[in-house]
C-alpha cells in the first residue's frame, strides 16, 4: 500500500469498528472489564498492524482473529456472523484503498456510527424477547440476541447472511451442538 494511502485505510478501519455493533456493545457494556475501551482500541491497532505485516491478507484468517479476540477479550460469542462481515469489508477496503479507490471509504464517512444509545436500545429490545433471562444475571440476558439486532445493517455486503437452522435433537432427546462452517478446524 502506498504510504500516502495508509491514513485513509486507518480511518476506514476505525469507521468500520465504530459501526460494528457486537464490538460496540462489548465496549459500552464493559464486557471485557473496566478496560474494555482500551481492549477495543488495541484490537483496532492489532488489525491495522496485521494488514501492514501480513503478506497475504486472507479473509478467513482475519475472521478467525476477530472472532477469537471477541471471545478472549470480551467473552462474546458473535453468533451474528459479524466477524465474517467485518473481515470481508476490511479486506475489500484494503484492496480498494491500496489501489487509490476511496469510494468505499466515502460511503463509510456518510454513515452514522453505532451509538451507545442505539446499542443499549438493541440490548434492551433483545432482552425483552429473550426467554432464558435467568442464566446471566442483571443486564446480560439479551447479549447474544442483541448482536443479531442490526449487526449487519451498516455493512455493504453482496450476500445475505446464511439462515440459521433450528436446534437438532437426537433420538435420546438431547440437543446436538453443531460446529460452524467456513473451514474451521
Amino acid at each position: 500500500m502506498p504510504p500516502q494511502n495508509k491514513p485513509h485505510f486507518e480511518e476506514g478501519v476505525n469507521l468500520l469498528f465504530q459501526r460494528w455493533t457486537a464490538l460496540q456493545l462489548a465496549v459500552v457494556n464493559e464486557w471485557g472489564g473496566g478496560n474494555s475501551k482500551e481492549k477495543g482500541q488495541q484490537l483496532l491497532d492489532d488489525v491495522i498492524h496485521w494488514f501492514y505485516t501480513s503478506k497475504d491478507q486472507d479473509q478467513t484468517d482475519l475472521e478467525v482473529f476477530l472472532d477469537e479476540a471477541l471471545q478472549t477479550d470480551f467473552n462474546v460469542q458473535a453468533e451474528d456472523d459479524s466477524p465474517y462481515q467485518i473481515a470481508r469489508s476490511l479486506v475489500n477496503m484494503h484492496h480498494r484503498v491500496a489501489q487509490g479507490d476511496f469510494s468505499y471509504l466515502e460511503s463509510l464517512r456518510q454513515q452514522q456510527p453505532a451509538s451507545a444509545a442505539a446499542c443499549q436500545n438493541a440490548d434492551g429490545a433483545a432482552a425483552e424477547d429473550s426467554s432464558s433471562s435467568d442464566e446471566e444475571g442483571e443486564g446480560g440476558s439479551g447479549s447474544d440476541d442483541a448482536m443479531d439486532a442490526g449487526g449487519g445493517e451498516d455493512m455493504d455486503m453482496d450476500d445475505a447472511p446464511p439462515v440459521k437452522s433450528g436446534p437438532v435433537i437426537d433420538e435420546d432427546g438431547f440437543q446436538v451442538v453443531q460446529r460452524k462452517g467456513r473451514g474451521r478446524k
